[in-house]
């Protein structure tokens, strides 16, 4: 009998998986138990020696920096092709806000040789590089190796904070621009959100109680993902997350309940910086990619406002998270997905922009 026809929930079964199961959960409870210090430490050093023993990974890593280097090259207000101040105003005013502040920061530290006041010796914060690639005082494979370095950090950070309480959250993550997120929801519609594979994204099961007890928002949290191929330890991730309070929706619940979530007030979070096989074709970072149309689909079915999540490193245990809204013309054809699609990608550029070593650059994305 083909593979085919054997029910997901038993073909994702047996000793193999089970062995796996026990592995992964024993490795992932691991994490969770240690401090967030020990972790963070512990992360970076696991990126180290991926980087140092996976040499096509580095190379994959490489191109990704590659491209979205020359992308924010072409961007930069005081590039090689010096535009005038004008147009240099125009290009700053279409940046949001937090990530003018970021870039500000960063351009100080660069003329002064000071860190950002925001950063702090005693957090270790002078061991890290400058959060925008557009400090090219780097050598390339030192970029290279801060991508897996942070990444491991990001990863393992991420489990330890299932264990926390919505106060030692508060403690070591910063939040910019809620504003929008309340006034998307004031909306009577509930809020689509764009996420990046970007910093320690795991931290965003913990939205739920973190936003209801430190901010007042009671919204329903939902996400988008993908089943995993062993039914066990699916099985137990998914418990985990929907403890926390978050909602999970995947393929095999179909269109309608993730639309009827968010029409009930819900806020339904999308991993929308995936590779795709098939999907609209749209720019992202100057290429054209296959997009996920899932963010547009929901858009149009819900008529729900949209916003973008990003997570950037502040310093060693610290992150901040801002929340952007995405301007979408009243002239939009919605029929096109992938008009919508390249909306939602300029959003998540901005994003990863604002601190492209947090991004997870381990795939072939283009």
């Amino acid at each position: 009998m083909g593979t085919h026809k054997i029910p997901e929930s038993e073909r994702y079964k047996g000793t193999a998986k089970w062995v796996l199961y026990l592995l992964a959960r024993s490795l992932v409870s691991l994490l969770q138990s240690l401090p967030i210090g020990l972790a963070y430490k512990l992360g970076r050093g696991a990126g180290w020696l991926s980087w140092k023993l996976m040499s096509k990974r580095r190379a994959v890593v490489r191109k990704n920096l590659e491209v979205v280097n020359a992308w924010m090259g072409r961007r930069r207000p005081n590039n090689k092709w010096r535009i005038n101040d004008d147009t240099k105003e125009k290009v700053m005013a279409s940046i949001p806000s937090g990530m003018r502040a970021i870039e500000s920061s960063c351009r100080a530290a660069s003329a002064t040789g000071e860190l950002p006041t925001n950063f702090s010796e005693k957090n270790g914060a002078k061991h890290l590089p400058s959060i925008s690639s557009h400090d090219s005082s780097l050598p390339r494979e030192a970029k290279v190796k801060e991508v897996f370095q942070r990444t491991g950090a990001n990863l393992f950070s991420g489990f330890t904070f299932s264990q926390m309480s919505p106060e030692q959250v508060e403690e070591h993550l910063q939040v910019e621009g809620l504003e929008h997120l309340k006034t998307a929801l004031s909306k009577g519609k509930g809020a689509i959100v764009l996420l990046s594979h970007m910093g320690p994204w795991e931290a965003l099961a913990q939205l739920p109680s973190f936003l209801a007890v430190r901010h007042g928002i009671q919204a329903p949290l939902g996400s988008m993902y993908r089943p995993l191929n062993n039914t066990y330890l699916d099985d137990w991730i998914k418990s985990q997350r929907e403890a926390s309070g978050t909602r999970l929706f995947s393929r095999r619940d179909g269109f309608h309940k993730p639309v009827d979530f968010i029409r009930g007030g819900g806020i339904l979070g999308i991993l929308a910086d995936q590779k795709m096989r098939e999907g609209p074709l749209a720019s992202y970072f100057g290429l054209e990619v296959a997009s996920t149309p899932l963010p547009g689909l929901f858009y149009r079915r819900s008529g729900a406002p949209m916003l973008a999540f990003s997570l950037a490193t502040l310093a060693p245990t610290r992150w901040k998270l801002t929340v952007t809204p995405l301007a979408i013309r009243a002239d939009l054809d919605l029929s096109s997905r992938a008009a919508l699609a390249l909306i939602c990608n300029r959003a998540l550029e901005q994003g990863l922009a604002s601190s492209p070593y947090d991004g997870f650059w381990m795939h072939k994305r283009f």
